[in-house]
């Protein structure tokens, strides 16, 4: 434990205790018995607000504590201070605390009796967890996304199974057992009949290619990046400049979420960027394949929505999140919108 050096203190001996002290990424504030601040290292300042010479000689519970929450924290001390059992010290707690400005952020505290002179002080260590909580909520909020879009996708490909390559199939069944009943007494017309079902096969093996190329595209499990980018660009309805990608071959998730971030962005540019062109570029930067996806249209693409909920770019966000890496939207009002993902290679 760090043993408490009064501000006043500038003596030799206890200076490597100060410098301690000022280092310390924590706050570090310490009250005697009546609650006033005797300590207030620099963190302090940086986190609540409030410069040394503001804080020391004040009441903590005016300066830090929210009002509503200012009596228990009284009443607390003062049982603590007249010998009752200690209901926090020694204890790492999340609390509420407040800034210089009264806004209020989520803080991690840990409190400690000292005894100095006799008179018993109080350090509490403190640290701003805002940023923490924040990241962990988006963490759970991107795996519910992850979960639902799972979902969604199980239940797009049995809906387009159901619309598409069933039916197909069934009309196909239907067809045979009619050339069934026909060939012995109609063998003309029993081979028109046939010749359907083969139509019927042949758009049943379509619609079901077509599927597969949507789940994991067969050209970039054989091929790699190269020729599925290029035949998605040859999909697209607008020109699209395809630059890279580099010939060596990734990992086949770096592979297949490059691709599908491409997929994806070029969706977003057909249907709602209004543009003329777009271009992709793909490039391997250190450790990351570099994924740029640009259109011209007429920008104002977010991956979160004005309301804060998800928008459709959301999902590739936790897509690429989930290899470590990061996604970036540029995209001014009337400038176009280029997208940046950041994936990870394996080393």
């Amino acid at each position: 434990m760090i043993a408490l050096v009064p501000s006043a203190d500038t003596t030799t001996g206890r200076a490597p205790m100060r410098a301690v002290l000022q280092a310390a990424l924590d706050a570090v504030v310490a009250i005697d018995g009546a609650g006033r601040i005797v300590e207030w290292n620099p963190a302090a300042e940086r986190i609540f607000g409030y410069r040394a010479d503001e804080a020391l000689g004040r009441e903590i519970a005016e300066l830090i504590v929210p009002p509503d929450l200012r009596d228990r924290h009284r009443a607390g001390l003062a049982r603590h201070v007249a010998g009752g059992p200690p209901v926090l010290s020694g204890r790492r707690i999340e609390i509420t605390a407040r800034r210089a400005s009264g806004a209020r952020f989520p803080a991690e505290l840990t409190i400690t009796r000292v005894v100095l002179g006799g008179e018993p002080l109080f350090v509490a260590y403190v640290r701003d967890i805002g940023d923490r909580l924040r990241a962990e909520e988006e963490l759970r909020a991107s795996r519910a996304r992850i979960v639902a879009a799972a979902d969604a996708a199980r239940r797009r490909i049995e809906r387009d199974l159901h619309d598409g390559a069933q039916q197909h199939l069934v009309a196909l069944a239907a067809t045979l057992r009619l050339a069934r009943h026909r060939v012995d007494r109609d063998a003309r017309g029993a081979s028109d009949v046939l010749d359907g079902a083969l139509d019927e096969l042949a758009a049943a093996t379509a619609q079901l290619r077509e599927l597969a190329r949507g789940i994991h595209p067969v050209v970039l499990t054989e091929g790699g990046l190269a020729p599925a980018l290029t035949g998605l660009a040859g999909r697209f309805p607008l020109p699209v400049a395809i630059d890279g990608p580099p010939p060596e071959r990734e990992a086949p998730e770096v592979e297949a979420t490059a691709y599908f971030v491409v997929a994806e962005a070029l969706t977003n540019v057909a249907r709602h960027a209004g543009a003329t062109t777009a271009a992709v570029s793909v490039a391997r930067a250190d450790d990351a394949l570099v994924v740029r996806v640009r259109d011209d249209g007429r920008g104002g693409a977010a991956i979160g929505a004005a309301d804060g909920t998800a928008s459709g770019l959301a999902g590739l966000a936790d897509r690429v999140a989930a290899l470590g890496g990061r996604l970036v939207v540029t995209s001014p009002a009337g400038a176009g919108t280029i997208l940046i993902a950041e994936i990870p290679c394996a080393s």
